[in-house]
């Protein structure tokens, strides 16, 4: 899958990078870098849970900083998962928009108006 300059989560809006990301920034909110030179983060929404046991939301940026997705996928990232549809919708929203508000205040992502 190509990574994208823009994402848009559905019931939620369309984010960018930030022209002002940074790699030591992405280092320093838990993004690891694989063999590829990809950066990815993993935070589990359901915090009772192990991080191998909840839905997860999935970020990847690419080596360049210049593209990325995001995802909400089910335990050991098998499947996609509407967050804003599950039964827990509230708690695990709350938690996915802490973790989007902390990318957005960091400089790595900013939100999208769709004027």
């Amino acid at each position: 899958m190509a990574f994208d300059k823009q994402v848009t989560i559905p019931s939620d809006g369309t984010y960018k990078l930030s022209e002002n990301i940074k790699k030591y920034t992405l280092g320093d909110l838990g993004f690891v870098t694989n063999p590829a030179g990809v950066h990815v983060l993993h935070r589990a929404l359901e915090p009772e849970k192990a991080l191998n046991n909840a839905i997860q939301l999935k970020i990847s940026i690419n080596r360049e900083l210049t593209g990325f997705k995001i995802s909400t996928v089910s335990a050991g990232d098998v499947v996609r998962v509407d967050i804003f549809k599950n039964k827990n919708a509230d708690e695990i929203v709350t938690l996915y928009r802490f973790f989007m508000d902390e990318l957005m205040t960091r400089g790595v992502l900013e939100r999208v108006n769709n004027d």
